[in-house]
C-alpha cells in the first residue's frame, strides 16, 4: 500500500491504541460469545440430539442390529452437555465474532476496502458452516460407517469385536471435526483478502498449487479412514476450495507488476529477434 494515497486515513494509530482497539474487540466478541454459549445450554438436549444423527446414519448405513448406544460415566453427560454448547456457541455466533475480526482489521485497509463489511461477515460465516455441514453430512458418517465394519469376528476363535461407543470420544471427535471443517473451508476467503491488500497473487498461488494437493491429500489421510475414498471425499474439496480460490484472487486481487527481470528478458529476446532478422535481411 502506498503511503501518501489518499484512501488512506490521515491519522495512523500507535502500538498502544491497537492493543485498546484489539481489547475492546476481544471483550465485545466474549460478550456476544457468551450469550450464545446461553442459548445453547438452554437447548443443549436438542444440540445432543442433532449431533448424534451421524452415528445413527453410519449405523444404518453399515446394517447393524439393534440400535446404537452412547455409553458414560455418572457425570459425563454433563461435560458432554457442556462441550456441545461450547462448539455449537461457536457457530452461533460466528457472525458477530466475525464482524468484530473485520472490525479490527478495517482501519488498516483503504477505504474500498473497508465498504467489504457485509460481503466479508456473509461470507465468512456462511464457508464456516459449510464447512461444518460437510463434515455433519459427508465425512463423519463416511469415517463411522467405515470403523463399524472393522468390529467383525476374530478368526479363529468364536469371538467378535463389539462395537461400543464411549460418550465423550464420540462428542470429542464429531465437535472438533465440525470445528476443523469450518475452519478449512474459510481458506477462499483468507486468499482473497491476502490477495486484496496484495500480500499474494494468482501467480503465486499457481505456482504453490502442487504443493497444496500434497497437502490437501496429507490431510485427508490424517482426518479420514485409511481407504482411497475416504481420503478422496476429504482431499478434493480442499483442493476445489484452493483453486477456486486462485480464480477470485485473479478477478478481485490488486495486480502485481510483472518482475523487472522477466521484462528484461522480454525485451531482451526481442531485441535479439530484431538483430537478426535485420542480418537475414
Amino acid at each position: 500500500m502506498s503511503a501518501v494515497s489518499p484512501d488512506l486515513d490521515e491519522k495512523r494509530m500507535t502500538f498502544l491504541e491497537h492493543l485498546q482497539e484489539l481489547r475492546v474487540r476481544i471483550i465485545r466478541a466474549l460478550k456476544i460469545y457468551v450469550i450464545a454459549f446461553l442459548l445453547c445450554w438452554w437447548k443443549a438436549d436438542i444440540l445432543l440430539g442433532f449431533i448424534s444423527k451421524p452415528l445413527e446414519k453410519a449405523w444404518h448405513m453399515a446394517n447393524l442390529k439393534d440400535a446404537p448406544e452412547l455409553h458414560a460415566a455418572l457425570a459425563e453427560p454433563f461435560t458432554v452437555y457442556m462441550r456441545v454448547a461450547i462448539y455449537a456457541a461457536l457457530f452461533v455466533a460466528s457472525p458477530a465474532m466475525f464482524y468484530q475480526l473485520w472490525a479490527f482489521i478495517a482501519p488498516g485497509l483503504y477505504k474500498r476496502e473497508r465498504r467489504m463489511t457485509i460481503s466479508f461477515v456473509f461470507f465468512a460465516t456462511l464457508l464456516f458452516c459449510a464447512g461444518g455441514a460437510f463434515a455433519y453430512f459427508i465425512a463423519l458418517p463416511m469415517a463411522f460407517k467405515y470403523f463399524f465394519t472393522l468390529h467383525t469376528n476374530i478368526p479363529g476363535t468364536a469371538m467378535r469385536l463389539a462395537p461400543m461407543q464411549m460418550v465423550s470420544g464420540y462428542f470429542d471427535t464429531v465437535l472438533q471435526s465440525l470445528l476443523i471443517f469450518g475452519l478449512s473451508f474459510e481458506l477462499p476467503l483468507i486468499l482473497l483478502f491476502l490477495g486484496i491488500i496484495g500480500l499474494v497473487d494468482h501467480r503465486q498461488l499457481w505456482r504453490f498449487g502442487r504443493y497444496f494437493i500434497l497437502i490437501a491429500f496429507t490431510v485427508g489421510a490424517v482426518f479420514s479412514p485409511p481407504d482411497v475414498i475416504s481420503q478422496t471425499l476429504v482431499s478434493v474439496p480442499l483442493c476445489l476450495l484452493y483453486f477456486s480460490s486462485i480464480v477470485l484472487v485473479y478477478f478481485f486481487g490488486t495486480k502485481k507488476p510483472v518482475p523487472e527481470v522477466k521484462l528484461a528478458k522480454v525485451s531482451a529476446g526481442g531485441s535479439v529477434a530484431k538483430k537478426k532478422k535485420k542480418a537475414d535481411e
